[in-house]
């Protein structure tokens, strides 16, 4: 198996910059231009990031290693929680038969007025795909993904987005995918993944 940092846990400090990050950028979207000092705020984030900067080196792959055995890419950017760009996913389900995981998306995914933009609602369904065949004890990389959109999904809302493997062809898996809104599906999915060993990469894993 490939060596990559793994560390016991999600740091909590990590964890707590990239909330505030992800704070920020929201913010940075949503302000009103006559009642901020925007240059002093850039002065302050720019001098913040050169102190980050100074401390920089790092892959950006770290593992956490989970109290049940799995492990989480901490900064995953759809559901890293130090990677503040992920909304992030939180898990709640994860079987062999199928995956559930519930997200929020804000301001700062807007595409369409009100809705979130398609990009990031393909980039939802992909990974819950992805979690998918690895639950099913499959992991794969996706070779091809089609999206339907049946309707805008909403941010700001609680969305539910569910994945499970359909058919096994060799190393060609099929798995299928739903974002929800409520009992409202917003987006559908299908996708074929090619498996690769499962000691190439250590896969994440939630308790039910």
């Amino acid at each position: 198996m490939p060596e990559y940092p793994i560390i016991n846990g999600i740091p909590p400090a990590r964890a707590r910059l990239g909330a505030r990050i992800r704070d920020l950028i929201e913010a940075s979207i949503c302000i009103q231009e006559d009642k901020a000092d925007l240059t002093k705020a850039a002065d302050q984030i720019e001098a913040i990031t050169k102190a980050l900067q100074a401390a920089g080196g790092a892959r950006p792959l770290l593992l956490a290693a989970l109290e049940d055995g799995g492990h989480l890419s901490i900064n995953n950017p759809l559901e890293g929680p130090a990677n503040p760009l992920a909304p992030p996913l939180s898990w709640k389900h994860i079987g062999a038969e199928k995956v559930e995981a519930e997200v929020l998306l804000g301001p700062a995914h807007e595409g369409p007025p009100g809705r979130v933009h398609g990009g990031w609602v393909a980039a939802v369904l992909d990974h819950v795909l992805g979690r998918a065949t690895a639950a099913a004890g499959y992991p794969g990389m996706t070779a091809s993904l089609t999206v339907d959109y049946h309707r805008g999904t909403p941010y700001a809302v609680p969305l539910t987005a569910e994945g499970r493997l359909v058919t096994r062809d060799g190393r060609k898996l099929h798995a299928t995918a739903e974002l929800k809104a409520g009992e409202t599906v917003c987006a559908s999915a299908k996708a074929i993944l090619i498996h690769f060993a499962p000691d190439r990469f250590p896969s994440a894993s939630t308790p039910d």
